[in-house]
């Protein structure tokens, strides 16, 4: 245990006072002033530090270790050393409200203090590697059994809040960058079948039959669907508009600033939403709710999944999924129809088309296979007799 000292000591042999002192700063120690006792040290910067700790001696040895490692740290480092759980606490303060919107830092926080905070908790930030965080996800998906799609979306969370502690000298290099995780399974994603989607808008509640297909029809996301105002359905121009989002109860900017769009609405869509907007079943509102609930609010996404969605599948004999399978749904279709990659990009909002493909490239893959077939028709149509491997001529 490095040598610690208080004011009574005296000097050790063949050391004079003045050399006592001197290492005595060097090292730290602690006195007694009155019924507390202090911490006095030297911190990184060269400066002398003292706190009043407790009453009781081991408690202050202890406090001046802990600042003592802090310092070794801070220089082997060349960063402050600040322990996770307080530079998390300072990051939901100072950057998470300024920087992102409501429903981000929702997100963001309830990762931060649901599960890094009580992973890393006693970690200093300047420590923690890519082991560590590897630690974290194996801990997440095997023993939590979380999925790896919300493992990836705390993974970064963290790479967003050690982007700002080595701005604050916290960290010295970002290590959830040095990491890797695959967001899903794609062949996990489920979807209907446009056979199973017709039989559930059929045996839908006619109250939440227009709400199901307008999900279906056109992919929109829960919040974008609860954020839909009556002028927002463009009957001239077959389009719908998307910009707005509600989230927790409060209406928002969509996710991202391509999620703001224009939506074709097909035929069976528009004469159902024509039919909806002066429907005795739909409740009038001063704002012109699209599908409000009983209670005149915006529908929740549990609304839209336990008393829209779940019933019609059970009615339909269909398999459960959730209220956003339909925007697979959607997105399916769009690609077993052909559709060009940009435009499918274009109606669900996505950011990018490496989004869509890296979501749906599987299904992209499959669709494919009769374009294939052509290619190897046109190509070599003259050199094969009709009818061959199954194929016309």
């Amino acid at each position: 245990m490095p040598y610690l000292v208080d004011h009574r000591r005296r000097a050790p042999p063949g050391k004079t006072d003045h050399e006592r002192r001197a290492v005595d700063m060097a090292q730290g120690y602690v006195t007694r002033r009155g019924k507390m006792w202090y911490a006095i040290w030297v911190d990184s910067e060269g400066k002398t530090r003292s706190k009043s700790v407790s009453m009781q001696e081991s408690e202050a040895r202890i406090f001046l270790e802990r600042r003592k490692m802090e310092v070794e740290l801070a220089r082997k480092h060349d960063c402050e050393a600040v322990l996770f759980e307080q530079a998390a606490e300072e990051y939901i303060a100072r950057v998470l409200p300024t920087a992102y919107k409501p429903s981000t830092v929702v997100n963001m926080t309830s990762d931060l203090r649901a599960h890094l905070v009580p992973f890393f908790k006693d970690a200093y930030v300047c420590e923690i590697s890519a082991r560590d965080l590897d630690s974290f996800i194996a801990a997440r998906i095997i023993d939590d059994g979380a999925s790896s799609g919300k493992t990836l979306r705390e993974i970064n969370t963290f790479r967003q809040f050690m982007n700002t502690a080595v701005t604050w000298r916290y960290a010295s290099y970002n290590p959830g960058y040095l990491v890797k995780i695959k967001a899903r399974n794609v062949n996990s994603i489920s979807f209907l079948r446009p056979v199973e989607l017709k039989s559930l808008f059929e045996h839908a509640n006619p109250a939440w039959r227009p709400y199901l297909m307008t999900a279906g029809l056109t992919g929109m996301r829960c919040g974008e669907l609860a954020g839909l105002f009556e002028r927002d359905v463009d009957f001239t121009e077959h389009k719908i508009r998307v910009r707005r989002s509600v989230y927790a109860g409060k209406y928002d900017t969509p996710k991202t600033a391509s999620a703001i769009r224009d939506i074709d609405m097909p035929p069976s869509l528009e004469r159902e939403l024509r039919a909806w907007v002066d429907s005795p079943l739909r409740l009038k509102t001063q704002t012109g709710i699209l599908f409000p609930s009983r209670y005149g609010n915006p529908p929740t996404s549990f609304v839209g999944n336990k008393i829209a969605l779940q019933p019609a599948l059970e009615a339909a004999g269909l398999p459960k999924i959730r209220l956003h399978d339909l925007r697979h749904t959607y997105a399916s279709i769009l690609i077993a129809n052909r559709e060009s990659l940009k435009y499918i990009q274009r109606m669900l909002g996505h950011r990018s088309v490496k989004t869509t493909v890296d979501t749906y490239g599987h299904l992209i893959d499959e669709s494919n296979m009769p374009a294939a077939r052509r290619l190897d028709e046109a190509v070599f149509l003259d050199k094969k007799p009709a009818g061959q491997d199954g194929r016309a001529a």
